[in-house]
């Protein structure tokens, strides 16, 4: 077959493009890195954007009605939530070790306003522009911003926009209770049926009995608000550090890292972590310390090893300890993690929607957990609906074909793995790749088959949409980056294939990061493929010719 051909214009999304869709399209090795950076030569030219990287692009029309109605000068910029937890959120990151010194914000520099939108009350959060940087962490780690949908409805009131006499700094108390009350939003009938699918899936093909209800799955905006989320409800009754195990997405890796109870990582996925993960909890134990959760993809992302879910099941109820398992990369219908999970999350925004056109995040708690009676009253007090009725239905539509898509995911997927795989070393000694790193070519298979679902007759389970290359030579990833005719840009599971020389986009500006990331296996010669639904002759052939351009460089 041909080879694919992209017609999709820098900065734009995969087609069909929208006011909603969460991809963009940036060719070019070194573009990326602008974007990454704030370069405003890139910034200027993209008109579609993950909606989590930035208000500023879909929901602008919004953004800068508020801008007008609370009359800010040019130089401030602002944020706006649902959720007044923001203020909170603002104060902790802005002021942050973390941030560099010339992004950290002073505390009269911080400001929060109300302001009514109808029905609905919105928490604002004001900043010098020029310290954008020293702010935006909150849209993008804890995924709390308001979507596209609902800023496309909240500015149709902005004739009726009222701004609250209440007003807040960065030095003040703006804890609940100490702010206007939230509305929080209206749940529609989409987020029942949403629940309903879950739980349906959740029992599908499972052979165990699933006592998951409606009321144990909670919606969020996006996968990292669903993080979120359970990270403030579980830290409630733990106040404790997080175990990360493994590659994790870089988004939860700053959220834990950061958080007050901090983050302890083992990143070396093998035979001998789970000891040294037992070696650890015997010192904590012996000194009267607790974890507060263990947290790990399954599998990971993007080297896409699996953990030992089993063994660790027995540390957790050796210890005491909860499992959280972010199962996106896996996916509900390939894996049944819930036998050795308390809780799951999931980013919804991915397979389960398929066609990068909403954003939604879920968070299931597992009542046979031995920690369900704990953490079940923490969950339904303190989460409050901030996930746009428009969304839910737009999700419930999407993800209604979510099988049938899946298993042109899986099948396309292997293909190109197999393909890279045969043309990879040992096989082929001058071949510029050197691993592909996708669950069958890797030493973890057998933790990830261990909790595949059983396959039935209208779907076999497979290993998911994405995968990842390592290149011998940063040259060679950069020919092959440069030469294939996939979209370029972040996100997974859309209908369409993306590549990404993802580590080095979201760990290239700190050398001490990349340099431990690389330590684990995220290496910056390496391409992360998100693969969509294409003809399988198109994937090989498209990357044939870019493999070419690669081996030229060897």
């Amino acid at each position: 077959m041909p080879a694919k051909q992209i017609t999709t214009a820098f900065g734009h999304s995969i087609a069909p493009e929208g006011p909603h869709t969460i991809t963009f399209h940036v060719p070019g090795w070194d573009v990326i890195r602008g974007f990454r950076n704030g370069d405003p030569k890139v910034l200027s030219r993209l008109r579609s954007i993950y909606p989590r990287f930035g208000p500023f692009f879909e929901a602008r029309d919004f953004v800068m009605a508020l801008h007008k109605k609370l009359g800010l000068s040019p130089t401030q910029g602002l944020l706006p939530f649902i959720d007044p937890e923001c203020f909170t959120m603002a104060q902790d990151f802005a002021f942050s070790k973390y941030r560099k010194e010339e992004h950290r914000l002073a505390k009269e520099e911080l400001e929060f306003r109300v302001v009514d939108v109808g029905k609905v009350r919105v928490y604002v959060v004001v900043f010098p522009q020029a310290k954008a940087k020293g702010v935006m962490g909150i849209w993008q780690n804890q995924g709390y911003g308001v979507s596209t949908r609902l800023s496309e409805e909240l500015l149709k009131g902005e004739g009726e926009m009222k701004v609250l006499e209440w007003e807040g700094r960065g030095d003040q108390d703006v804890g609940l209770g100490k702010v206007p009350a939230p509305t929080y939003l209206e749940e529609g009938e989409a987020h029942g049926e949403l629940r309903r699918r879950i739980v349906g899936l959740l029992r599908r093909a499972a052979p165990g009995e699933v006592k998951v209800a409606e009321g144990d799955v909670f919606l969020a905006p996006t996968g990292m608000a669903a993080i979120t989320k359970l990270y403030k409800a579980v830290g409630k009754v733990r106040p404790a550090p997080v175990v990360v195990l493994g590659s994790v997405f870089h988004n939860s890796w700053h959220l834990f890292k950061e958080g007050p109870g901090g983050l302890k990582h083992f990143g070396d996925v093998n035979e001998g972590m789970v000891g040294k993960l037992e070696e650890y909890l015997e010192v904590e134990k012996a000194e009267g310390r607790q974890v507060s959760f263990v947290f790990l993809e399954f599998p990971s992302n993007p080297i896409l090893e699996s953990v030992d879910l089993k063994r660790l099941r027995g540390l957790a109820d050796k210890y005491g300890f909860p499992i959280v398992v972010d199962d996106t990369i896996g996916s509900f219908c390939n894996v049944d993690v819930l036998p050795v999970a308390d809780i799951i999350v999931s980013s919804l925004t991915k397979s389960f929607s398929g066609y990068a056109n909403v954003m939604c995040g879920s968070i299931i708690l597992n009542p046979s957990s031995a920690h369900y009676p704990l953490v079940q009253p923490t969950f339904t007090s303190t989460l409050h609906n901030i996930f746009y009725s428009r969304d839910a239905t737009q999700l419930l539509h999407n993800s209604s074909d979510y099988l049938t898509r899946s298993s042109i995911l899986n099948r396309n997927a292997l293909a190109l793995a197999t393909f890279f795989h045969a043309h990879s070393r040992p096989f082929r000694p001058t071949s510029p790749i050197t691993k592909v790193l996708y669950p069958p070519f890797t030493s973890t298979l057998s933790n990830y088959t261990a909790l595949m679902r059983p396959a039935t007759e209208d779907f076999t389970p497979g290993y998911g949409c994405l995968l990842s290359i390592d290149f011998a030579t940063e040259k060679a990833s950069r020919a092959f980056y440069e030469a294939v005719n996939f979209h370029k840009g972040p996100h997974l599971g859309a209908h369409e294939t993306l590549v990404l020389h993802f580590n080095e986009t979201v760990w290239g500006d700190d050398k001490e990061q990349a340099d431990y990331q690389a330590s684990i296996g995220a290496l910056k010669e390496q391409l992360r493929f998100a693969v969509g639904l294409e003809e399988v002759g198109v994937l090989i052939d498209t990357v044939k010719a870019a493999l070419q351009a690669a081996e030229a460089e060897e």
